[in-house]
């Protein structure tokens, strides 16, 4: 079960007034949930004083910050070493000492087996941060020796990005073109599903990209099959970003309608402000009745993207319900 970043310090900060903290933490959520401040409001509550947005300033005698800085962007073992290190050096007052890892899936092979010796073997005092939006990227050994903090995304930041808006400014065109038809839904509905596959290919060319530059790093260095098990958390990781990504987009098609059904009912906070002209325009031509039924067909497409259906079909068919 993912929270909302304030939900998740509230307990923290229970569990540390009961004194009852683990050696390490590992903090985990889509961009824009939250996950280095809440770090951040960690390393607060821990050692005192205030809460900073810029992570480096968290930095002190007491506290160390790693993040990818090799040529690959990479996590090095040199990195971890030098943190345990400083675990192991006296303490100045009554500060624990913290290590924050951002990005920690970006660890290689060798960090991971250094960074998984020290949390079988946690230094007194200690307190370990990792922070990542790729937990499936880790040693499954890691997962296991960490309390898991999963956090969930701002409330409404999906539809605020530009990928959002630009389903959202058609939405726009279509309605102000001219009345709802058969014809044009379905083209509307392939317009969609070639943004989609837009989005599918440019997230496989990401991580593909990011699998070669590994492979041509560690293959003379990495034993074993690190690189075969990367390359298939990457596939997966991939798979899952995309249907986050479709979900906020589908999301969209409801947030649509709803603005409209809002200002039907005089509500006056909506998802897509900028557009308010058009969805009032749509509250005063269609009866509740029918925006209900248009919010329901959007609704189901989200139903039918998570069965065997074929993509493009489910598309078309909810399409022409929810825009025909």
């Amino acid at each position: 079960m993912a929270f909302l970043a304030d939900i998740a310090f509230q307990y923290l900060e229970k569990t540390h007034t009961r004194r009852r903290m683990a050696h390490a933490y590992l903090i985990t959520g889509p961009e824009g949930s939250g996950k280095r401040n809440l770090a951040a409001r960690m390393i607060a509550l821990v050692n005192g004083g205030e809460v900073s947005e810029n992570v480096e300033a968290l930095k002190d005698e007491a506290v160390r910050i790693i993040r990818p800085e090799s040529k690959s962007r990479r996590i090095t073992v040199a990195q971890i070493r030098e943190l345990e290190h400083s675990f192991h050096m006296s303490r100045s007052g009554a500060k624990m000492k913290i290590g924050l890892v951002l990005d920690a899936d970006r660890m290689a092979q060798e960090a991971e087996n250094a960074f998984l010796k020290t949390l079988e073997e946690p230094p007194a005092n200690c307190l370990l941060l990792l922070v990542t939006s790729a937990p499936e990227l880790l040693l499954d050994t890691i997962l296991s020796r960490c309390i898991q903090v999963p956090l969930q995304g701002e409330d409404g930041a999906l539809l605020r990005s530009e990928e959002a808006k630009t389903v959202a400014d058609w939405l726009h065109r279509y309605f102000r073109n001219g009345p709802c038809s058969l014809p044009r839904s379905l083209a509307l509905a392939r317009h969609f599903s070639g943004y989609l596959k837009e989005v599918k290919e440019a997230i496989e060319k990401g991580f593909k990209e990011q699998l070669k530059e590994e492979t041509e790093s560690y293959a003379k260095t990495t034993e074993g099959d690190w690189l075969a098990r990367r390359e298939k958390a990457m596939e997966a990781l991939a798979s899952s970003l995309y249907l986050q990504r479709r979900n906020a987009l589908v999301e969209v098609l409801v947030s649509w309608y709803g603005d409209a059904l809002r200002q039907q009912a005089g509500y006056g906070k909506l998802d897509f402000p900028d557009y308010a002209d058009t969805t009032r325009r749509i509250a005063e031509e269609m009866p509740p009745e029918e925006l209900s039924k248009r919010i329901a067909a959007a609704e189901e497409l989200r139903e039918l993207l998570n069965t065997n259906v074929q993509e493009i079909l489910a598309l078309e068919v909810s399409f022409l319900n929810a825009f025909g």
